[in-house]
């Protein structure tokens, strides 16, 4: 029974082995086959054909040297890459037979590897054959455009000569050596080496673009140099001329006769440039003489403008000088009236005084460029610019006097509103004292009648300093603010005090019902008795009182400061 176990073992064994091997064989024989039919694709590829086509051009020069090492390229592969793919297809094969799996494995990675190398040299080969193939026709297209832009430019040449001014002899040496590199990339191109026909093709196709663009751009920067910019040089020194020396401008630092000669350098400079047949340089150029141009166009229209706006504003600044001037002097005036009842801040004649300096300066340059235009000696632009500034200080100068007018005019009304609360704190205090004494209380507390006689002692002193004869109105708003303090805190202690004393007598009238009863009341009645009656502390009679009968009768304090309050506000009515 175990003899048998063991052959069946071995027999599944060997199966096993014979089919996985079996297996393993199929699959490295079809890697082989599909390596090997890489290898018939690229054996295909119409190489040959494409090199005896390119052959066939009868090629020289750079291009038969670029043929020539592609060909060779594709010898060497046929000489070695093929036969070196073939034999490790070969080993691999033979590996695979023998069972040699790793062997066989490792024949198919290098002959893959080999493959792809090649195939990719097989591309760069076909496509290079294939631009020879091409160069000639490509070359041929490529010229066709060249020589459009230059016939285009050639006609120009003869058909609008005199556009192009002094730089038509350097464009028509150019267009010279155009034709020459026509006449070479001709000769290269029938001789079959297009190759140094495309080097050469390259460098007609730029030379001719840049002369096609000097072409375009030189007839306008003729234009400018020859008529555009001497007409505006001769129209600036006839303005020049007639600004200084007819009508007599004066230009501060005046150099536009120095900078009309450098623009005429720049110009003869500039055709220079066209004449060398330097487009660019002279538009640079061009550039800058027309902001030169500009600038001395704007300076002499400044001071146009100027004097146009010196004689509109001459008549209003007169007058504004005027004004402002008079007004000061009848603050000042005013000031020193006002000075002789009122105590005035020293700041206030300080002012008055700088604006008179400040009004003094503006006066002096009116007069200074008054005769400056006068003698023709004036720059507009400068006295323009004063006048603009001199207007501002005017303005704020008014709005300074206006502040003071109104300061001055606010002291006698000051004095008349404080004359005014005096009548009225002293009727107040008439009052006081006529509702205190109606309540026919037995004293006052000495608190209040310290404040009361010192309140009427302020007010008395406020009157007196009033009535002074030169008066101090920052000082006397100050104490009237502190009587108007005091006569509001005076009519508030009043209330308190009779407010208390009568609440206290309310208080003792309805705590005696529960004096019999309740001897603490009675000790509580006459202690807020003494304080009502010997001390005038009302405040505190009432509250021992209210505190004794709060014990007995919760609440009623409450109650009967309710009953007080509405009784007081019936008899107000």
């Amino acid at each position: 029974m175990k003899i048998e176990t063991i052959l069946m073992v071995i027999i599944v064994l060997a199966l096993v082995s014979y089919i996985t091997s079996y297996i393993m064989k199929k699959k490295h024989y079809q890697t082989i086959n599909k390596l090997e039919q890489e290898k018939f694709n690229l054996m295909d590829t119409p190489i040959s054909e494409t090199l005896q086509s390119v052959k066939d051009l009868s090629l020289t020069g750079q291009t038969k040297k670029n043929f020539e090492q592609w060909k060779e390229k594709w010898k060497k592969l046929e000489m070695t890459a093929f036969p070196d793919i073939e034999n490790l297809l070969f080993d691999a094969e033979q590996a695979t037979d023998r069972l040699q799996l790793i062997k066989a494995s490792k024949a198919e990675q290098k002959s893959s590897e080999l493959m792809n190398s090649t195939k990719e040299s097989i591309k760069e080969i076909q496509l290079a054959l294939n631009e020879l193939l091409k160069s000639e026709e490509k070359n041929n297209q490529a010229i066709k455009k060249v020589q459009e832009m230059y016939q285009t430019i050639r006609k120009k040449l003869l058909t609008q000569s005199f556009s192009f001014g002094p730089a038509l002899d350097r464009l028509e040496k150019k267009l010279t050596f155009l034709e020459l590199s026509f006449a070479d990339f001709s000769d290269l191109t029938v001789s079959g080496d297009h190759i140094e026909a495309e080097e050469v093709l390259k460098k007609l196709s730029h030379e001719t673009k840049e002369l096609n663009d000097a072409v375009t751009t030189i007839p306008s920067l003729v234009k400018e140099t020859s008529t555009e910019f001497p007409d505006q040089v001769q129209e600036l020194k006839e303005g020049y001329h007639e600004l200084k020396d007819v009508q007599h401008f004066v230009f501060l630092e005046d150099s536009i006769a120095a900078d009309i000669a450098d623009i005429e350098k720049d110009i003869k400079q500039s055709e220079k440039l066209l004449k060398q047949c330097e487009p660019e340089e002279a538009k640079k150029l061009n550039v800058i003489i027309e902001e030169k141009i500009n600038h001395i166009y704007d300076v002499m229209e400044a001071e146009l403008n100027a004097k146009e706006a010196v004689e509109k504003e001459y008549t209003i600044l007169a007058e504004f000088i005027g004004f402002v001037n008079k007004r000061n002097q009848q603050l000042m005036i005013e000031i020193d009236r006002v000075s002789q009842s009122y105590k005035l801040n020293d700041a206030v004649l300080e002012q008055t005084k700088k604006m008179q300096e400040q009004i003094d300066e503006i006066k002096l340059d009116f007069e200074t460029f008054k005769s400056g235009i006068e003698k023709n000696q004036a720059v507009y632009t400068v006295v323009e610019e004063t006048y603009a500034a001199d207007g501002e200080k005017l303005t704020h100068i008014e709005e300074e006097q206006e502040k003071l007018i109104t300061q001055l005019a606010d002291l006698r009304k000051e004095e008349t509103e404080v004359k005014e609360k005096i009548d009225d704190f002293e009727f107040n205090m008439r009052g006081i004292k006529r509702y205190i004494e109606k309540q026919h209380l037995p004293g006052l507390p000495e608190e209040y009648l310290d404040l009361f006689f010192v309140t009427t002692e302020r007010i008395e002193k406020l009157a007196k300093e009033l009535n002074k004869l030169k008066i101090d109105m920052t000082e006397i708003k100050k104490m009237c603010e502190l009587c108007e303090d005091d006569v509001e805190l005076l009519i508030d202690k009043t209330e308190e005090i009779v407010d208390s004393a009568l609440l206290t007598e309310y208080m003792m009238q309805y705590a005696n019902r529960y004096r019999n009863e309740h001897p603490e009341i009675g000790e509580a009645i006459l202690e807020s008795n003494d304080l009502f009656n010997k001390e005038f502390q009302y405040k505190e009679a009432l509250e021992v009182v209210s505190t004794a009968l709060e014990v007995v009768e919760p609440g009623a304090f409450k109650k009967v400061e309710n009953q007080y309050y509405e009784e007081k506000s019936q008899s107000a009515k």
